[in-house]
C-alpha cells in the first residue's frame, strides 16, 4: 500500500453500531489513522456524489472493523 492511503471501511462500535469511517494507512499497510465518528457521503457536485457513494460501496466489500479494539490499541 503506498504512502498516506486511505479508504473508507465498515467498523462496528458497540456504541453506534455498524457505520462506516475514513481509514488511514503508513506505506506498510498499517492503520495509522481512522475517523473518530462514521462518515456521510459528500460532493460539490452529482457526479462528484456518484464516485463518493462507489467508494462507500466499496467498503461494503472489505472485512469489517472493530472500531473499539482498534480505539484500545490506539490508547497504549
Amino acid at each position: 500500500m503506498r504512502r498516506n492511503a486511505w479508504n473508507y471501511r465498515v467498523m462496528d462500535s458497540h456504541l453506534n453500531g455498524l457505520g462506516i469511517y475514513e481509514v488511514y494507512y503508513d506505506e506498510d499497510g498499517n492503520i495509522n489513522y481512522f475517523s473518530n465518528n462514521a462518515v456521510s457521503p459528500r460532493g460539490d457536485s452529482l457526479e462528484e456524489l456518484k464516485k463518493d457513494l462507489l467508494l462507500y460501496m466499496e467498503a461494503l466489500e472489505r472485512p469489517i472493523l472493530n472500531y473499539d479494539k482498534l480505539i484500545d490499541q490506539f490508547m497504549k
